[in-house]
């Protein structure tokens, strides 16, 4: 990586995220498959390095994969959201709180009512990036 490289999340970072959810609002601690947690983190990676995405495409990269492959047992709409903020905050940019619009964002994914671009596209917006 250069120094125009993001800083991507780790595996410790986004359990820390789940662990934190779980401990806020309930739910049943686990894995429920170790690999599907390991795709996403290299999805938001190759959005990078081979899609060329921006920051708003790699945090709605996260956010998707995790919303959408239930690798934990419970909290992974919670865990997509946080780790989607938690990836821009690292990277300089930060979203206001807007706790309605996201939970919005988070099951119009698991509905298949918006995909990773309409998400980065709200991303932005909340961001008040062109």
């Amino acid at each position: 990586m250069n120094g125009d490289d993001p800083l991507f999340l780790t595996r410790p970072q986004v359990e820390s995220i789940h662990a934190r959810s779980l401990a806020r609002f309930g739910g049943t601690e686990g894995v429920r498959e170790p690999g599907l947690v390991e795709s996403a983190l290299a999805s938001a990676q190759n959005t990078w390095w081979y899609a060329h995405g921006d920051l708003f495409a790699i945090a709605a990269t996260y956010a998707y994969h995790f919303a959408e492959s239930q690798a934990f047992l419970d909290g992974n709409k919670r865990t997509a959201i946080g780790s989607a903020l938690t990836f821009l905050e690292l990277n300089g940019v930060t979203i206001p709180p807007n706790e309605e619009t996201l939970y919005d964002a988070m099951i119009a994914i698991a509905e298949k009512r918006m995909d990773k671009a309409g998400l980065a596209a709200l991303f932005r917006h909340l961001a008040g990036s062109p």
